[in-house]
């Protein structure tokens, strides 16, 4: 199926009308991102009602490995969408056969590979056997080539459509888990339900992307999977580290409480990400990325600023209102630091986006630096007895902070194109729609 090129605006519309047009899509994909993560938060503490903690901490060890395993996933939806943003003319149904012979392959690849690691999985979590690694493998190799769909959908400019996948593979895969666990009763059980799900979510994802055929000859969206994943499994990892250092080194009743301050910080970073997913083609050329990025941003901080000053009105009772009278000792009225850690994550991520887009491999590096800085400033301050909820809390809003930093740096160092207008750039970055850009280059950087 051949996808529809994005149509241009027509000449004489309004600014603000195509503004706020194309909102929608962002805040459309927004909200299926966050009903997604709202299942997977259901079906969690529904496995920590069902399960002895010693089981419940076996699920939520392997769904920390998926978690890690989904980077690829990730990884392909992100070259899938900046090829066919490099190539807004030739989008056919060949170019998409061959991006859908590149997912197959990918999460071939990924199948093999968690395969293989089953036994260090099973050694290293202490799983009492392999029947839980295995179904974990298996829901990997349909959860990578719905990664491949999103980015053939986010790629062509179909948000409605993407909104609609997101959702249904969501619906499916924690419905299987659910069912797992409830006729099985065990973590196995629970992922062989999920992985269940997951391929009849891969059926609904290739229906709804069009029913894309298989090509050969279009190698490329591959490598560049694997180059955007190393750099995306620093973010990954980067978002979560907090949580994993403050359960390190706190003691258990202020590592929870830190982790109902962390509901803030997921919040500020999860609900602007249809942002990120609708601007991303538009960052595949160097032009119109310097047209889509600055605005992107904008809205992104907007969302962020507006999450931080309802948590400080809030004060210290924005912590009781999300885990109950037992929580806020600690932290008093500094939840707002989560939320602004969480939209400082929140614009890191568009910057990596850029610097993926732009093949800068510094801005995988800094990611890296960063969650190697963040560890080090935690242990230091550990070891000096320094340490608290806040005090970690304020170190990874710090790292953020850095590498916003380093990624706005190596923007302004990137050459400008021609200015186009304020409104041509909030409309492009949020609505996707080509506005007066230069065409792109016969050979994009590599």
């Amino acid at each position: 199926m051949t996808a529809p090129a994005p149509r241009p605006p027509q000449e004489g519309a309004a600014p603000t009308r195509s503004a706020a047009a194309g909102a929608v899509p962002a805040a459309l994909v927004s909200g299926s991102l966050l009903l997604v993560s709202a299942l997977a938060y259901v079906v969690t503490v529904l496995a920590a009602r069902a399960l002895a903690p010693q089981a419940y901490g076996e699920l939520a060890a392997l769904l920390g490995v998926l978690l890690v395993g989904s980077v690829p996933a990730t990884g392909l939806q992100t070259a899938a969408a900046l090829h066919l943003g490099r190539r807004p003319h030739a989008q056919t149904a060949t170019v998409l056969a061959r991006l859908h012979a590149a997912a197959l392959a990918a999460s071939l690849a990924v199948g093999l590979v968690a395969l293989a690691a089953v036994p260090l999985v099973v050694s290293v979590l202490r799983l009492p056997g392999p029947a839980g690694a295995l179904w974990l493998a298996a829901a990997l190799v349909p959860q990578t080539l719905v990664g491949g769909y999103d980015g053939i959908l986010q790629g062509t400019g179909r948000h409605g459509r993407l909104a609609a996948v997101l959702v249904s593979f969501g619906v499916l895969r924690w419905a299987g888990a659910v069912s797992g666990l409830l006729v099985g009763g065990t973590p196995a059980a629970a992922l062989a339900g999920m992985a269940a799900g997951c391929a009849a979510g891969a059926l609904v994802s290739w229906l709804g992307c069009g029913r894309p055929g298989v090509s050969r000859g279009l190698r490329g969206p591959a490598r560049s999977a694997l180059r955007a994943s190393g750099a995306l499994l620093g973010l990954v990892l980067l978002v979560n580290l907090d949580l994993l250092l403050a359960r390190h080194h706190l003691p258990a009743a202020e590592a929870g409480e830190y982790a109902v301050g962390a509901v803030f910080a997921k919040v500020a970073y999860w609900l602007p990400q249809g942002v990120g997913v609708v601007v991303l083609p538009r960052l595949a050329d160097a032009a119109s990325r310097r047209r889509a990025l600055p605005a992107a941003l904008a809205v992104v901080t907007g969302v962020g600023v507006l999450l931080v000053l309802g948590t400080a009105v809030l004060g210290a009772a924005a912590l009781p209102l999300v885990g109950g009278a037992a929580y806020g000792t600690h932290l008093g009225g500094w939840t707002w630091v989560f939320a602004a850690s969480g939209t400082l994550l929140a614009l890191a991520q568009l910057l990596l986006y850029n610097g993926i887009a732009a093949a800068d491999r510094v801005a995988a590096v800094a990611v890296w630096g960063t969650v190697l800085l963040e560890t080090g400033v935690v242990g230091a301050l550990a070891a000096t007895g320094g340490l608290s909820v806040l005090t970690v809390a304020v170190s990874a809003a710090g790292a953020a902070t850095l590498l916003v930093t380093a990624g706005l740096l190596r923007l302004r160092r990137a050459p400008e194109p021609d200015a186009p207008t304020a409104a041509e750039v909030a409309g492009a970055a949020v609505s996707g729609a080509p506005v007066a850009v230069p065409a792109p280059p016969a050979h994009p950087p590599r």
